[in-house]
């Protein structure tokens, strides 16, 4: 396959990541702030493929200009997703960097209950001003880790059957 140039590898997985944020609003949801997640698969692969730097690049844009293109932009949810986002890509960059080896599914699941724990932080910080918000806490663990499960399957099955996601390290 031929290589190619990594701004181009960052617009496509970039509008793929918000794509599919854009498709996943459409998901009716139990709860406001329950999602799946399906974008982060891609962020994910950003980020054992390419390297945190791109994974950031690629997260920060799906979430600006998939809050543009739901209508979230100016809301809380941008900053949510923001702060989720970049929590739980510097969670997974420390653990893919461990001495301890996590599988994929196992840094998708930290991730997932890191990016829950950090919307929930900011959540108290500035929306609700009341520990009580703590008690979601058990739920939102739960979330992620069932999110996560289902994100790293995922990431790892698009992983082992193309190998575009491998072309930057082979070369």
């Amino acid at each position: 396959m031929q290589t190619s140039h990594p701004a181009t590898r960052l617009a496509f997985f970039t509008a793929f990541a918000v794509t599919i944020y854009i498709v996943e609003s459409f998901i009716p949801k139990p709860f406001p702030f329950m999602r799946i997640g399906l974008a982060n698969i891609l962020i994910l692969i950003i980020l054992l493929s390419d390297g945190f730097k791109s994974a950031l690049i690629v997260s920060f844009s799906k979430t600006i200009i998939g809050g543009f293109f739901t209508g979230t932009f100016l809301g809380p949810t941008t900053l949510l997703s923001l702060s989720g986002g970049i929590f739980s890509l510097i969670i997974m960059f420390i653990f893919i960097r461990s001495k301890v080896q996590f599988s994929i599914i196992g840094i998708s699941i930290l991730g997932a209950t890191a990016h829950n724990f950090a919307q929930i932080s900011i959540v108290r910080l500035i929306l609700i001003k009341q520990n009580t918000i703590f008690y979601l806490t058990p739920l939102l663990v739960l979330m992620g880790i069932v999110t996560g499960i289902i994100t790293g399957f995922i990431a790892k099955k698009i992983m082992e059957r193309n190998e575009v996601f491998y072309e930057k390290r082979s070369n």
